[in-house]
């Protein structure tokens, strides 16, 4: 079949694209596209209107996303392409563009796939992260403002890359409800556009929270949106949890310094290899509560275990105030996890345990503590 400027190829495994003039071999990104299942990472399509043409665009793994577009009359045959790729990549898809109403079908099963590939990046806590251009957007805004006056809504966000935006090929494409309704400021795309590669590679779908403000007036309507996004160096973990064990994971808050880092260097020392570029990293920690008999007395300290091997101790009178989290879900059976920021190089790191001491613990949280220890 035929799109933009482009012949299309697809039987099922494998797509083939072939550009016809010089401008859709531009718009293509390069002189022939062939995909296959193992290295189609995410297709999204946004549908062609009265006066625009249809695009669908395509992430291959370890390459830069490309488009392909297509006029109305094409629209049935990418349409039947599309749900042909949505099976291709297994699910991790998103549409830029979705109908106002709910529809009252259940999701298919690719879109419940979709929240199994997101990953949800690490925060600061606040929403500090500028976004720009949303007056550029303030028709997908008002459909996601509520009906007062004047409000905010704490939403989801989606965090995409556009290497082919003309204007800088670090651009980062922000879309809550796959909606786009901005972009990261030129300099905090350049800097996210590292670790957010990271993330499309490894075949995910990068999430965050966001704050949608707006205000209302007579025939007028302003909105922004702001992002809680940790620095770009510990946004998500270069490790992961043992999802075969049962567990909880300890909101992030305060820092807490480890001790004995400098015994554990042959653990750390490789975890810090692994990070682009060297210097920061986070991982995700097991805590373990051990007693240790002295000459006079007994004390329990709290262990920090990264993938099964120690890699340090919190002090006594930190490991006191974490006592109450760590031992009770030890004692029920149920591993204990959190933060840990590494700075350094395989040779010195400092690591340094980021959690929420108990008094200042969500409630959503302590219920939750409560019940599983109650249930086991």
């Amino acid at each position: 079949m035929d799109g933009y400027g482009i012949s299309v190829d697809f039987d099922g495994r494998r797509l083939v694209v072939q550009p016809k003039n010089v401008l859709a071999k531009v718009a293509l990104g390069r002189s022939r596209l062939v995909v296959t299942s193992a290295e189609l990472v995410s297709a999204s399509m946004t549908r062609a209107g009265l006066f625009r043409n249809g695009r669908l665009d395509l992430v291959v793994r370890d390459e830069l996303p490309c488009q392909l577009h297509f006029t109305r009359k094409q629209q049935a045959d990418f349409e039947q392409l599309y749900r042909g790729l949505l099976s291709l990549c297994e699910g991790v898809v998103t549409t830029t563009e979705a109908p106002r109403r709910q529809s009252a079908r259940p999701r298919s099963a690719s879109a419940e796939q979709v929240v199994g590939r997101s990953l949800m990046l690490r925060g600061r806590g606040w929403f500090g992260q500028e976004v720009v251009g949303e007056s550029h957007y303030f028709k997908e805004l008002r459909g996601l403002a509520g009906a007062t006056t004047t409000g905010e809504r704490e939403m989801v966000a989606q965090l995409r890359r556009e290497p082919s935006n003309r204007h800088d090929r670090n651009a980062v494409q922000v879309l809550i409800e796959r909606r786009v309704v901005g972009y990261l400021p030129r300099e905090s795309a350049a800097e996210y556009a590292i670790p957010l590669q990271s993330v499309e590679r490894a075949g995910k779908v990068a999430q965050c929270r966001a704050r949608v403000w707006w205000r209302r007036g007579p025939g007028d309507f302003i909105a922004s949106v702001s992002l809680d996004l940790a620095d770009p160096a510990v946004l998500f973990a270069i490790n992961e949890i043992d999802g075969r064990s049962r567990h909880m994971v300890i909101p992030s808050g305060r820092s807490y310094q480890l001790t004995r880092e400098s015994d554990h260097l042959d653990v750390l020392g490789p975890l810090m290899t692994r990070v682009h570029p060297q210097g920061k990293a986070l991982v995700v920690a097991s805590l373990r509560v051990l007693e240790r008999t002295g000459p006079r007395s007994k004390s329990e300290v709290v262990m920090v275990y990264v993938d099964g091997q120690e890699i340090g101790e919190l002090t006594k009178q930190t490991s006191a105030k974490l006592l109450p989290i760590v031992r009770p879900l030890q004692e029920a059976g149920i591993t204990c996890y959190a933060d840990v920021v590494l700075t350094g190089n395989a040779l010195v790191v400092e690591a340094k345990l980021n959690i929420s001491p108990p008094e200042e613990l969500p409630h959503d949280f302590v219920r939750q503590l409560q019940r599983v220890v109650q249930q086991a």
